[in-house]
């Protein structure tokens, strides 16, 4: 099994808390669109210190192979594309095996 975690701190809007949800929502709605995905959840930060991220996926795989093609999936490259790219200043990656 792989655990694939991303970390994204927002730039700063006043509609970061939207960004944020909208992120969430398309992230997990993937879950119905890609039947690799074994679990996946979208967290919106609630902490309030300085070096915090925003948003945090963690999802799981049967494999590193299976990882990969998610990540080059359609639905998934559209979803990075138009809802987290474009408003994203920082991403922090950690994929593991377990």
């Amino acid at each position: 099994m792989v655990r694939h975690i991303v970390m994204w701190k927002l730039v700063p809007s006043p509609d970061m808390a939207e960004r944020a949800m909208d992120i969430k929502e398309n992230l997990e709605g993937l879950k119905d669109k890609i039947d690799l995905i074994v679990d996946i959840e979208v967290g919106i930060n609630i902490n309030t210190a300085d070096t915090v991220s925003d948003v945090v996926l963690v999802s799981t795989f049967n494999s590193v192979e299976e990882l990969n093609e998610y990540q080059n999936h359609p639905a998934h490259k559209a979803v990075g594309a138009h809802y987290v790219k474009p408003f994203v200043e920082e991403r922090r990656v950690c994929d593991y095996e377990f």
